[in-house]
């Protein structure tokens, strides 16, 4: 039976809007004459000329607003249609030692974030893949809260404190165009262990080499499990290294290794941690008149079988940046990834385009085709549409 389902969370949203509202209200008198207001790189200005006067001291503020239609039309691990609403409300504060007349090579970040909303892949869909990236069950926590200390003019750091580990390791450029939660970091790891990523990284320490412009090195230590946020022997830590080449103009090569220490009970045997290796690339491939850009990425991610349920992952596709002349910010994606699990793979296509409508409002709609949801090849597939816009307030 194909049943129906719409969630929108009126009451958080009405209370998000109007949080919205008053924060506008605010800050928009201020300076409401000073730059035009389509052209501001964020919606409530420069406060007056608060937000400029802390920027050249040292201390920079963002608050970035993100919400999301989702739409199942069909099929699915539930077998469920319907439409949820959910969003994203991001604070960040960073700060520079230099500029604030300290020291040399300091740099702090605290990062609050707050989830609202639905859950469309666990509530409508039961992908692996998870269809978006921002995707959390409702919270309101202190997201990262580092601090980092460079050298030899930024050839050696070091840092420490709360930190997401993808906002570092396993990244690709091109793949943080598209929605779907794999393209920033595979299944491999979110699906199979607890890692220091969103929605709730933990305490780690990074160190990072870089011995030439083009090569870099860096490895950190995270606590094995972020949802106490409590170092404990027995939840073990997640340990991840990796090694890369960036070439001038966007090429990148990376390869990494991870390793966590937790014991591990999987299909009735007992293990002494688990590990896996990945690797991904950037390619651009050519550049069209004026400023069109077509870029290739792909990922890959491998763990053993014998402890875990995403046992593959492979992913990858087509960056086409300016696509119609004249948008220059614009940006169309394609592209595909699939979980391989014991029973079968779960295949997702994601089709995207980016559309900046200002510097500090963009929509972003994504059709999604997920094969086999779950890694069930008795499931029908799913087809999936998204709607997100984001602001910078």
């Amino acid at each position: 039976m194909n049943r129906q389902t719409c969630s929108f969370h009126r009451g958080g949203l009405m209370r998000s809007g109007i949080v919205l509202l008053l924060l506008y209200m605010i800050v928009l008198p201020l300076d409401a004459f000073a730059v035009n207001w389509l052209e501001r790189d964020a919606v409530s200005g420069s406060w007056g000329g608060l937000r400029d006067s802390l920027q050249d001291q040292g201390i920079n503020i963002e608050l970035t607003y993100t919400g999301e239609m989702v739409r199942n039309f069909s099929g699915g691990v539930f077998n469920r249609s319907g439409s949820v609403y959910h969003d994203n409300l991001d604070l960040q504060l960073t700060a520079d030692s230099d500029k604030l007349g300290l020291w040399h090579g300091g740099r702090w970040l605290v990062y609050g974030l707050r989830n609202h909303g639905a859950l469309p892949s666990a509530s409508l869909i039961g992908d692996l893949h998870t269809v978006s990236n921002i995707e959390a069950a409702d919270q309101f926590i202190v997201y990262q809260a580092w601090y980092e200390q460079q050298w030899l003019g930024g050839r050696l750091s070091l840092l420490a404190g709360l930190h997401d580990l993808n906002a570092e390791f396993y990244i690709t450029e091109y793949g943080n165009l598209f929605l779907n939660s794999s393209f920033g970091i595979g299944p491999d790891i979110s699906g199979n262990v607890t890692a220091s990523i969103f929605p709730r990284p933990g305490l780690g320490l990074r160190l990072r080499v870089q011995p030439s412009e083009q090569v870099y090195m860096q490895a950190a230590v995270y606590d094995g499990d972020t949802a106490t946020r409590a170092i404990r022997r027995a939840e073990g830590r997640m340990m991840i290294a990796e090694a890369g080449y960036v070439m001038t103009g966007g090429a990148a090569y990376k390869l990494g290794c991870w390793r966590h220490s937790a014991d591990r009970l999987y299909a009735g045997r007992s293990f002494s941690g688990d590990y896996g290796v990945y690797g991904t690339i950037d390619q651009p491939l050519f550049e069209f008149d004026g400023s069109g850009k077509l870029g290739l990425f792909l990922q890959y991610g491998w763990v053993p079988a014998d402890r875990n349920s995403n046992i593959r992952y492979a992913g990858g596709g087509l960056h086409l940046q300016a696509p119609i002349p004249g948008r220059d910010e614009d940006v169309l994606g394609l592209a595909v990834a699939r979980a391989d699990t014991h029973l079968d793979a779960e295949t997702t296509l994601e089709l995207t385009y980016s559309l900046v409508l200002t510097p500090w409002l963009s929509l972003q709609p994504s059709l999604q085709w997920i094969d086999n949801p779950g890694g069930d090849a008795m499931v029908r597939s799913a087809r999936v549409g998204l709607l997100r816009f984001t602001l910078q307030l």
